[in-house]
């Protein structure tokens, strides 16, 4: 057994104001739903949320990712997680909201770095973590451009 880990930082630019931005990713439950792979997702404490992702599968290396993370929304351009308890999986992140280059726009960037325990043997990390740094790669720019969609589909909803 094994952890394998990848991070990713990747940002967008999202026609939009924060505070309508802010609603949107501090709505955890339907913000995380946007987020390729979840299957499901349910508030089960204070700040804690339970997810269960689809299962990865690349021929080597086959998991369910289950588990519980800790959001924190104190700081109004900063929402970030971690995990909560024993699982197989761990999240770490942070959504963060900064101006974007024009006046009606903002920057949200997602810093994140994961962890999966599989049963592999340590000697193959170095050919397996690459393909965990592609997926975990795919699924943030693909939340990103969700969240944009979903962001700028309620700007133009108000309008």
């Amino acid at each position: 057994m094994a952890w394998i880990r990848s991070a990713t930082d990747r940002s967008v630019v999202i026609r939009t104001d924060r505070g309508r931005l802010r609603a949107l990713l501090a709505d955890v439950v339907g913000c995380g739903r946007l987020m390729p792979g979840v299957e499901e997702l349910e508030r089960v404490g204070d700040d804690l949320y339970h997810y269960r992702l689809a299962r990865v599968s690349n021929g080597a290396v086959a998991f369910t990712p289950d588990y519980v993370a800790r959001f924190d929304l104190t700081d109004p351009d900063a929402i970030a997680w971690e995990p909560h308890g024993d699982h197989t999986f761990r999240s770490w992140g942070t959504f963060l909201m900064q101006d974007g280059p024009t006046p009606g726009e903002v920057r949200l960037r997602i810093d994140t770095r994961s962890e999966a325990w599989v049963d592999v043997a340590p000697v193959v990390l170095v050919l397996i973590e690459p393909f965990a740094q592609k997926e975990s790669d795919e699924v943030t720019e693909g939340f990103l451009a969700a969240i944009k969609n979903a962001a700028e589909a309620r700007l133009t909803e108000i309008a």
